[in-house]
């Protein structure tokens, strides 16, 4: 099953941060349904493809939106049995129908699992295109965006974060900007060290290098325990390792040339011996105060809270924010999914919670808190007919630059 983690890391690519108002985009049991934000608050089915009803199921298909022509529009893409499928966006709020780009990636084509294989879209190339990316057992695979519509076949780029001895559910296999210089490299927390293989600008990558022994599964960071995210701390356009450990969140900074400083303790507190635990308790980091460094924002047993980053990798205590979607609240990881995404464009992160009958948005109030939660569509929730989480795919995106 696509759980929330997976979700978040794909959405979290530097390549997908598109500016602009998210969109609410669901794979449905009918196909894919969205809601325009600001332009038609009302759900309508905007493909019929892609959706439970014609076969797609979340135990064995990954779907994605990602700008696969340069355009500033982000397309439907689907990791089907027999391989890739991607239906362009028409940019009148409606998808071509969906073609298959290549035979690879897939259930059937390739023995590719939802289970053992991180499959992300990313741009690695810096063509404004993004590319198919996979962890395989052999490697790294890349089938790169041809620009026609078309894709490469998938070509093996390195022999190294392959499912022998890397697994998913073990180690963290990211693609992150590690040097500010606008390319993606593979940043992977192996067994006991952090792995970078730098990015040569082709969609090649480099022997990987060691850059830090910590935050792995040697000094007992575990991926059902820990979450652990890539975010630019400082604002320097490099991204830093952040991690939610036992006893609070720990932060190694960038030295600037893709390694990274030993982690430091910044709160004491959303940990899981202050009583966060991951199957309750949903911690992410995203820019809530629009300074261009990203926060601390924990949906705990009460309600949200926050710690305001200090511009330097350092954080605030730990406050408490709202009294919604949270633990106590009704709200559940294995039902609700919650992402950190602008809504009103102003370059501050809101929340988006799916619930139990409709989406709410609680609105940045601009000074590192949110405004009470209301509805903004109704459908997509986790008791609605086909949209539980184990059906349906659900994501606040922004579908148009």
């Amino acid at each position: 099953m696509v759980k929330q983690q997976d979700l978040i890391i794909s959405q979290a690519l530097p390549g997908n941060r598109n500016p602009g108002t998210a969109d609410i985009v669901g794979f449905g049991p009918n196909g894919v349904t969205i809601v325009r934000n600001r332009i038609n608050p009302q759900a309508e089915l905007a493909s019929d493809a892609f959706g439970a009803n014609s076969g797609w199921r979340n135990d064995r298909h990954i779907r994605l939106v990602a700008d696969t022509t340069g355009n500033g529009a982000a397309d439907l893409v689907g990791f089907a049995d027999d391989g890739v499928y991607i239906a362009v966006n028409k940019g009148n709020n409606t998808f071509e129908k969906p073609k298959k780009v290549v035979n690879d990636f897939g259930f059937a084509a390739g023995n590719w699992t939802v289970e053992d294989h991180i499959r992300y879209m990313a741009d690695i190339r810096h063509t404004g295109r993004a590319d198919i990316v996979g962890f395989g057992n052999a490697g790294v695979f890349v089938s790169f965006n041809n620009g026609d519509g078309t894709f490469s076949a998938a070509k093996l780029v390195t022999k190294e974060f392959g499912n022998d001895p890397w697994k998913k559910s073990m180690h963290l296999r990211f693609l992150a900007d590690t040097t500010g210089n606008g390319h993606l490299d593979i940043v992977g927390f192996g067994a006991a060290n952090i792995y970078v293989a730098l990015n040569n600008g082709d969609g090649t990558f480099q022997p990987s290098k060691v850059v830090l022994s910590n935050f792995c599964y040697d000094q007992g960071w575990h991926v059902d325990q820990h979450p652990r995210f890539l975010a630019d701390l400082t604002g320097d356009g490099k991204v830093d390792v952040i991690g939610f450990g036992t006893d609070g969140v720990y932060v190694s900074l960038n030295k600037g040339d893709g390694t990274f400083l030993p982690p430091k303790r910044v709160i004491d507190n959303f940990g899981l011996n202050q009583g966060w635990q991951s199957d309750k308790h949903v911690r992410l980091v995203a820019d809530i105060t629009g300074d261009g460094r990203a926060d601390v924002v924990g949906f705990g047993q009460n309600g949200v809270y926050v710690s305001i980053n200090n511009g330097d990798g350092t954080f605030q205590a730990q406050k408490f924010v709202l009294q919604q979607f949270a633990y106590d609240d009704t709200w559940r990881v294995e039902k609700h999914l919650r992402f950190l995404a602008d809504m009103t464009g102003n370059g501050r992160a809101d929340i988006v919670g799916f619930g139990t009958n409709a989406v709410y948005v609680g609105y940045n109030d601009g000074n590192g808190g949110f405004a009470k939660a209301v509805v903004i569509t109704s459908g997509f929730g986790s008791d609605t007919d086909g949209w539980s989480i184990d059906k349906a795919v659900k994501y606040a995106a922004n579908l148009y630059h």
